[in-house]
């Protein structure tokens, strides 16, 4: 593991980690990882997007309560201090808002999986096209064991499907038999893949 050096950003203790505590994403958006301090904000972000989240992520349905999602911040903060995981809240620049979430979550065999939301009064404005991008240039330039990136999605999933093919990913296939934990949840899924010799996000 790499050496960990304490530091504080926003008043929380962080520690180095091979992934930025920022990432730019474009000329709207600053990716942020994600820290206790910001827990309101989170909250209130999920809350104004609650019926649209739930129909795709089971952890949205019931709205989470403030104990459980700090408990859920503090797992994450330990994971990227790990190098486990690297959860990053998207922050608008122009307003300082919290508008969503993105992450890296590296799987086993050199893959590297991109997952995002955004927040429901912010969507059709690129976000989440700009987050991904972000996430992947990342995801080759600071994780040396990065081979492919993916990005996963139900197929009754249309916004999130759209991102992918921005980005240059290729569909890599279906993903049959897949959990059906949500209303929106059709049981197929799409993968859609970029290997570390191409340079999907331009």
């Amino acid at each position: 593991m790499n050496s960990q050096v304490t530091l504080r950003e926003m008043g929380d203790p962080l520690v180095v980690s091979l992934m930025p505590n920022e990432l730019p994403a474009g000329d709207a958006l600053m990716l942020r990882r994600w820290t206790a301090s910001m827990i309101d904000q989170l909250l209130e972000s999920i809350e104004a997007s609650q019926p649209e989240l739930a129909r795709w992520l089971a952890w949205a349905d019931p709205m989470p309560t403030r104990t459980a999602e700090l408990e859920v911040v503090a797992n994450a903060e330990q994971a990227f201090a790990e190098d486990r995981d690297y959860p990053y809240f998207l922050i608008e620049r122009a307003s300082g808002d919290l508008v969503g979430c993105a992450g890296l979550h590296p799987k086993t065999g050199g893959v590297v999986e991109i997952g995002y939301w955004v927040r429901s009064d912010r969507t059709r404005r690129g976000y989440a096209t700009s987050a991904a991008g972000a996430l992947c240039r990342a995801a080759f330039t600071y994780l040396p064991a990065a081979e492919k990136v993916i990005i996963r999605m139900d197929q009754g999933n249309a916004a999130s499907a759209s991102i992918p093919p921005k980005l240059g990913f290729s569909l890599e296939g279906d993903e049959a038999l897949r959990d059906t934990l949500t209303t929106g949840h059709t049981g197929k899924g799409w993968i859609w893949s970029t290997p570390r010799t191409s340079d999907p996000a331009g």
